[in-house]
């Protein structure tokens, strides 16, 4: 048997969305300029860090399961 269910209301927009509206100058000069732009990173033999880095690796044992170790790099 299935029940009747009553849709939830759905919300209007209470600002009407404006056609044709154009930016200031101080806002398009702000948006055009980007923040923060990324750097390459340095390659993995460039960095060098006081701490050792660990990373996983799948070893097989002799019965030919696979499991996951660490190892320090």
């Amino acid at each position: 048997m299935a029940r009747r269910t009553d849709r939830a209301p759905q919300p209007t927009r209470s600002v009407p969305h404006r056609r044709g509206h154009t930016r200031s100058a101080a806002t398009a000069h702000r948006l055009s300029t980007p923040l923060n732009v990324p750097q390459p990173r340095e390659n993995a033999e460039a960095i060098r860090s006081e701490h050792p880095i660990m990373h996983w690796v799948l070893v097989t044992d002799e019965n030919g399961r696979t499991y996951p170790e660490s190892r320090w790099l």
